[in-house]
């Protein structure tokens, strides 16, 4: 639902108003209606929906610590999207222990234990269907939503830990349950099980689109079924599934197809389906705004599970109803008043494919390095921004001539947001700083330093999901020059799709791969391919698919460009344990060698393991050593990305791309610095058994009698772990 605030548009949560803590609560108030039982289950959206910032992964720090959404916290920084080993999977320097390991699964924070989340999930299935005040018809959305939030916690900890204690009741400490308080860890089968019977249950009590607009964004059975189809996608992969189970595959095959039907049913597809490619996935970008189905040709949205924002203010000693998205903000430069922007790795920038659709290393299109931006799949140009480019933006109400604008952006280049130009390289005044790959020493264009001194910086930025002013006629933001809090892009009502139509319709490609039902993988990336403006001339750009194993890969290679920054990588490279292809589980225990998929996942999609890598960030910096910058005079005009981007045998289609690229040639060159800190020899290191997470010592010391994980130490019993998340048996 939409409506007016402060002279935007912006998403307002009508049904997330009601924040109050509810530890503490009347049984007979709660549930005594359909509407008070709605207010109890509006706090379990509030704390488990995604939220814009993500989690570092700790489990410690915000509601939802254990979901991705594409910045740069511990997650992606485990995989191809962002540099830095300083995070708890890949850190070649510490191994975890019980000690040192983060806790998904006790959690000292009372607030965000998954458990406290699964007993008042349990508390409003057992009030609603005990309730006399509530009708028999209205207590089925009213337990739907909750089913579907008690799976989605046991999700959450299943795929990091296989097997846990299964609680399907409000335990009670002092009453007759009391003796039963200590729950052991369940089969991972179980819990799959138990998952997929409560997603069931949500799907039948769920209706597919809520007629009422103020529940827009509520849980569907869509959604429920795309949950499920995506908990058996992770069961089939080889994670779970060492010697390739088919039924498996088919299960997840069957799961994930029925989300689809769902889906549609519900309006939920793929949106500008046969326009999304125009301009350079124009309306590709405009996705995340048009969210509510506001496509002019259908109403179609793409959202399955969204997080509404606002640019409400906080008032102090009022509840929090100010819920901004702050991915805006994190995304753009500091020389807009952004964040300072995100990093992506020159290995992502290199992956995306040529205008063909081909892989750089496979295109019959020759891939230029330091003019990477050429000849690229529409996407690229959407989620990446590189020098040269416009990047436009709204002031809103703000009065620019009123503020220190010089101290933002030099106002005689930047007078407004929309004049904005990004021209991120990079000059030295010496010939060592120039070329060194270990730093990115010098001085940045257009304040994008914090200062004038050499500080590092990078040359291309994420744009992914971004507002930008050139797309969208209402912008979701209110733009501050100021540099107090809130500032920049911070009060942004944008939403936060975190699973959308086209993740989903991956998830089904890959399924149906696994299960060898070929054509159907093919069709479904074909769709996912022709939205952004390929064609069947040449298949959609798609490598073979005559294979399972072909259509595997090419599945997995379509995941990291269609959701790349979303924060999907780090869980596909668990489930396929693509950090070493899983070569090291035999060491751990010999029933946990691979026997499908060849004995290396790695090997079986063609890709390279990240085990032993070192990533990079691209800088083009200035071939003229010199204190002050060499091509500032010689600037082309910025494209705006509406350009035609292809160039054929030196033969440019757009003068202005034609006067960029010579701009490249002629000024500029390109190195790829370390993003992994600057000694060559620390290279990324995710130890094998890592795959399942153990458990950490508060755990075991609140609860003795859990078994600790195959492959890390058990404190209590001072030996190896005995839970084996693979076993469909329980140690003794």
């Amino acid at each position: 639902m939409l409506t007016a605030i402060v002279g935007i548009t912006a998403c307002s949560d009508k049904f997330l108003e009601e924040k109050r803590n509810y530890g503490n609560f009347n049984a007979a108030d709660s549930y005594g209606s359909a509407a008070a039982a709605t207010e109890r289950l509006n706090n379990i959206y509030f704390w488990l929906l995604p939220v814009s910032t993500g989690g570092s992964g700790n489990g410690t720090n915000a509601p939802n610590d254990w979901t991705s959404v594409g910045n740069a916290d511990d997650w992606a920084k485990s995989t191809l999207e962002y540099g830095g080993i300083s995070t708890m999977w890949v850190n070649p320097q510490e191994e975890l222990t019980y000690d040192n390991v983060y806790d998904h699964f006790f959690v000292a924070n009372d607030t965000y234990s998954p458990w406290g989340h699964i007993r008042n999930c349990n508390d409003i299935i057992e009030g609603v269907q005990n309730s006399s005040g509530i009708g028999e018809e209205e207590k089925k959305p009213l337990l739907g939503q909750a089913y579907f939030f008690r799976a989605y916690m046991y999700y959450s900890l299943v795929k990091l830990y296989g097997g846990v204690p299964i609680i399907d009741h409000v335990q009670d400490p002092i009453g007759s349950q009391a003796n039963s308080l200590i729950v052991q860890r369940q089969t991972t089968k179980d819990c799959i099980d138990f998952i997929c019977s409560d997603l069931d249950k949500a799907v039948s009590m769920l209706p597919a689109q809520w007629a009422d607009g103020t529940d827009f964004g509520r849980v569907t059975s869509g959604l429920a079924q795309a949950l499920k189809g995506y908990v058996l996608l992770f069961y089939a992969s080889p994670l779970f599934n060492r010697s390739d189970a088919a039924e498996r595959w088919q299960a997840a095959y069957e799961a994930n197809k029925k989300a689809l039907e769902l889906l549609n049913a519900g309006g939920v597809n793929l949106a500008y389906a046969t326009t999304g490619g125009d301009q350079n996935a124009k309306n590709w970008n405009r996705i995340w705004t048009t969210y509510d189905g506001s496509e002019v040709n259908g109403n179609i949205r793409e959202g399955v599970f969204v997080t509404l924002h606002n640019t409400n203010d906080n008032v102090s000693g009022q509840p929090d109803f100010g819920k901004w998205n702050r991915w805006e903000h994190a995304i753009r430069p500091r020389n807009m008043n952004g964040g300072g922007g995100l990093t992506p790795t020159s290995e992502m920038v290199d992956l995306f494919p040529m205008a063909d659709g081909k892989t750089p290393s496979e295109s019959s299109i020759h891939y230029d390095k330091k003019k990477f931006w050429l000849n690229r799949d529409p996407r690229f140009y959407r989620t990446f921004a590189f020098p040269g480019t416009e990047w436009q933006f709204d002031e809103g109400a703000v009065n620019l001539a009123d503020e220190a604008l010089s101290s933002i952006v030099p106002a005689d280049l930047y007078s407004t947001g929309r004049k904005f130009q990004l021209w991120s390289y990079q000059w030295t005044d010496n010939a060592t700083d120039q070329t060194s790959i270990t730093t990115s020493s010098g001085y940045w264009p257009d304040l994008l330093s914090a200062s004038s001194d050499k500080a590092g910086g990078h040359s291309v930025y994420v744009r992914k999901r971004t507002l930008d002013a050139n797309l969208t006629p209402s912008t979701l933001y209110t733009f501050l020059v100021s540099n107090s809090n809130p500032k920049g892009f911070m009060k942004c009502a944008a939403p936060l799709l975190t699973v959308r139509y086209a993740e989903v319709l991956l998830n089904f490609a890959e399924a149906a791969a696994g299960a060898n039902h070929l054509d159907e993988a093919q069709a479904a990336l074909q769709k996912i391919r022709a939205r952004v403006g390929y064609t069947a001339a040449n298949n959609y750009g798609l490598a073979s698919m005559g294979t399972r194993q072909e259509a595997l890969k090419a599945v997995f290679y379509e995941r990291q460009v269609e959701l790349a920054y979303e924060g999907k990588l780090f869980d596909t490279m668990r489930r396929w344990m693509l950090f070493d292809g899983g070569v090291g589980q035999a060491d751990i225990k010999p029933s946990w060698a691979l026997t499908g998929y060849d004995g290396n996942t790695c090997t079986y999609l063609g890709v390279e393991p990240l085990n032993g890598k070192k990533r990079h960030s691209i800088v083009l910096y200035c071939k003229t050593v010199q204190a002050t910058d060499p091509a500032f005079a010689n600037r082309p005009t910025a494209l705006s990305l509406d350009e035609d981007m292809s160039c054929s045998g030196g033969v440019y289609a757009d003068s202005k791309v034609e006067a960029l690229a010579n701009f490249y040639d002629t000024y500029l060159e390109r190195k790829d610095v370390n993003a992994d800190g600057n000694d060559d020899a620390v290279t990324i290191k995710y130890y094998p058994k890592y795959y399942f997470l153990g458990l950490k010592r508060n755990a075991m010391q609140n609860n003795v009698t859990l078994h600790q994980t195959v492959g890390w130490h058990d404190l209590g019993r001072n030996a190896d772990g005995k839970f084996d998340p693979l076993s469909d048996t329980l140690p003794e």
